[in-house]
Formats: C-alpha cells, sequence, structure tokens
C-alpha cells in the first residue's frame, strides 16, 4: 500500500474528529455519558471513508484496515482491558487531565506502531467532574512491511496539485504544456507517488473534501458542489456515483 494513502487517511481522520468533536449532539452526549452512542457515530465516520479509500482502489478490500471500536471509562477495568497493547498506548497519548474541561469534547488522534502493525486511533475523549476519563475511539491497523514509500523526484506533484482548478483550466494537457512540463512525465509520476493518475488524484480529493462538509456542515449539497469546483450539483452526484457511494445515504451530523 502507498505511503501516502495512509499518510492521507491519518489527515481526513484527524481533522474529520477535530469537526466532529465540535458538533452541538456530541457536546449534549458526553454530558450524559452516552458513550455507545458517540463510538456508533465515530464508527460511521471511520467506515464511511475506510469505504471511501476502498471505492477509490487505494485500499484492498481483502484487508481488514478498520480493527475496532474502543469505548468505555479507562479507569474501569470491566469497560477496557487495561494489558491490550493499543489500550495502554491510548493512555499513554492522552493529554495531561488538567487540560481538559470537564464534560468537554475533545478530539483525539495518534499513530503508533504496535509490531507488526502501525495503528491510527480516531475518536473523542472526555473527563468528568469526577476525574473518569472516557473515550469513543476507533482503531485502524495495517502491517508496516506492506506499506511502499515511493522513490523518486516526486516533491514537485502536492504542489502542481494545489495550482490546478478544473473550472479555469478545462484540459489538463493544455493547462501542462502552458507550464512547459511533460503531461507524459507527471502522469508516471503520478502512478508512482499516489498510485493514481493526477486528474483522477485530483477528483478523488475533491470528494474526500466535499464528504467533509456533507458530514460536518449545513450546507445544501448544490453549495457543496459549488465550493468544491463541481460546477452544479449534478455533476457531483455522477461522480460519486462513479465510485459506488450514494450521496443520499452520508449522514448529515450538523443536523442531528
Amino acid at each position: 500500500m502507498n505511503v501516502n494513502t495512509i499518510m492521507l487517511f491519518d489527515k481526513v481522520m484527524d481533522q474529520s474528529m477535530d469537526r466532529f468533536s465540535k458538533l452541538i449532539f456530541v457536546k449534549k452526549e458526553v454530558y450524559t455519558h452516552n458513550v455507545e452512542y458517540l463510538a456508533s457515530k465515530v464508527s460511521y465516520i471511520t467506515e464511511l471513508y475506510t469505504d471511501c479509500f476502498a471505492n477509490f482502489g487505494w485500499l484492498s478490500r481483502d484487508m481488514q484496515f478498520y480493527k475496532r471500536i474502543l469505548q468505555g471509562n479507562i479507569h474501569s477495568s470491566s469497560e477496557l482491558n487495561q494489558n491490550d497493547s493499543s489500550v495502554s498506548k491510548i493512555i499513554e497519548y492522552l493529554p495531561e487531565q488538567e487540560t481538559m474541561k470537564e464534560n468537554f469534547p475533545m478530539a483525539f488522534h495518534v499513530h503508533f506502531t504496535v509490531l507488526p502493525n502501525l495503528c491510527y486511533v480516531s475518536g473523542i475523549i472526555w473527563k468528568d467532574d469526577l476525574r473518569r476519563v472516557f473515550i469513543s475511539l476507533s482503531e485502524c491497523s495495517i502491517p508496516s512491511d506492506i506499506i511502499i514509500i515511493p522513490q523518486g523526484p516526486f516533491e514537485y506533484l502536492p504542489e502542481l496539485l494545489e495550482e490546478f482548478d478544473s473550472i479555469k483550466s478545462h484540459q489538463l494537457r493544455d493547462w501542462i504544456n502552458e507550464k512547459e512540463l511533460s503531461i507524459h512525465k507527471i502522469q508516471k509520476h503520478a502512478k508512482k507517488y499516489w498510485g493514481d493518475s493526477f486528474y483522477s488524484y485530483y477528483l478523488k480529493m475533491k470528494m474526500i473534501e466535499a464528504i467533509d462538509d456533507i458530514l460536518f456542515t449545513s450546507k445544501t449539497l448544490k453549495e457543496i458542489a459549488v465550493s468544491h469546483n463541481f460546477v452544479k450539483y449534478n455533476n457531483m452526484y455522477r461522480t460519486f456515483k462513479r465510485y459506488h457511494i450514494d450521496l443520499a445515504k452520508i449522514s448529515r451530523f450538523s443536523k442531528i
């Protein structure tokens, strides 16, 4: 698996949990310590992005990447096994209790190694007035030895991706030619660096950004389509359908 896929998943989950922790309904559920309910939402977000990456061809469906949910009060041995290697690592990474507000959700996202796997843990944590710490987290993992780090002069590709605008430049080839670059070289490098063609990767990144807004904002789907350069809703709908993602079934957390 390409290391850039793992790095992107890491970034997406980090950003998603930050936005999730700020939602009004999340703050309400934290007050009642509804750990299981919040864990179900964390699980939904994790499964949504995992399936999305699999539909993009970035994750193998033969590999169980999304592993499990970790939920409960970390001070209660009946809820969480302190001897579990991931739980013990999570406890190491928890912030100092003095920095945590009572009954206030905090986004939590870490990655660590539990040989032979590289693990990613995302979700929310909070403490109550009794100084108990609760977690609603998802864990993903991947064997470290299957991660491929592409070698080559690929540093320019992310910068090029940032510059490209499919509305202003309808044809990628013409835009590349104007920069006096080789489209053949760029496509070859993109395949090695991202495991995808340049335009395909650009399109999938737009989809990921759109999903983030669908989940966490009250914008209409039409507004989201325009803000992410799909021009109009029908274009965004067709793009998502191509990758077997039903826009209508994506949860709108901001409306809960």
